[in-house]
C-alpha cells in the first residue's frame, strides 16, 4: 500500500510539473510578442472611424482607383501652406496633399493596400503589419504612408513646416523637433494611436 501511495503521489507531482511548464512556456511566448498585432479575422477598425466632411472633394477628379461612394475621409491636417488628407477605400489607405495657392492640384497622392497577413509588410510598430510607400511632391515636399488594417502612419516633410498645426479626425500629430522637419500623423482609434505614437517616439 505504501508503494502504491508513493506511485500515486509521483503521478500527481508529474502532472503538476507539466502544467507549470506549460504555463511558463505560454508566458514566455507572450512576452516575446511585445507589439500588439491586428486581428486578421475581424473587420478593419479604420473603417469604423467617424467620417470627416471636407468643404471640397479634392480627390474627386484625381482618384481613378475608387469611386466617391467607397472612399471615406477620416482625417485632415493643415500645416502652414500644406494640407494633408487621409482616407480609406476598401482594403486601401490613401494620403493626399495640396499646397496653398494650388488647391485644385494634388502635390502628393499615395494609395496603398494593407498586408493580407502577418507574413508580409513591416511589423516594427504595434497593430501591424504595415505596407510602406513614399512619394515626392511639388515645392520640395515629401510624404510616406504606412498602411495597416487598423492604423495608418503618415510622415510629411515640407520646407514650410509650421508649429501651428490644425487637425480634425481620429488622429494624433507629432510636431517636428528642431532637428527633424517631418510631421508624423498617427490615425486610428484612441487606444491604438497611443501605442503607435509611443513606439514612434521611442524610435526617434
Amino acid at each position: 500500500m505504501r508503494r502504491l501511495a508513493q506511485y500515486q503521489y509521483a503521478v500527481v507531482g508529474s502532472a503538476v510539473l507539466l502544467a507549470c511548464v506549460a504555463c511558463t512556456s505560454g508566458e514566455g511566448e507572450g512576452k516575446r510578442s511585445a507589439l500588439p498585432a491586428s486581428d486578421s479575422a475581424g473587420p478593419s477598425r479604420l473603417h469604423q472611424l467617424p467620417k470627416v466632411d471636407l468643404q471640397d472633394d479634392l480627390l474627386s477628379e484625381q482618384d481613378s482607383l475608387s469611386g466617391p461612394e467607397e472612399r471615406k475621409v477620416i482625417g485632415e491636417v493643415r500645416n502652414g501652406a500644406d494640407r494633408i488628407v487621409v482616407y480609406v477605400a476598401g482594403r486601401r489607405c490613401g494620403l493626399a496633399t495640396t499646397r496653398e495657392g494650388d488647391q485644385k492640384n494634388l502635390s502628393i497622392h499615395v494609395l496603398d493596400t494593407w498586408p493580407k497577413d502577418g507574413t508580409q509588410g513591416a511589423a516594427d510598430l504595434p497593430y501591424g503589419p504595415y505596407s510602406d510607400t513614399s512619394a515626392n511632391g511639388s515645392g520640395g515636399t515629401w510624404a510616406s504612408l504606412s498602411c495597416g488594417k487598423d492604423a495608418m502612419v503618415v510622415k510629411f516633410r515640407s520646407p514650410n513646416v509650421s508649429k501651428e498645426l490644425k487637425h480634425r479626425g481620429s488622429l494624433d500629430v507629432i510636431k517636428p523637433t528642431s532637428a527633424e522637419r517631418s510631421v508624423s500623423v498617427v490615425v486610428g482609434e484612441k487606444g491604438i494611436r497611443e501605442k503607435v505614437r509611443a513606439a514612434l517616439q521611442s524610435h526617434s
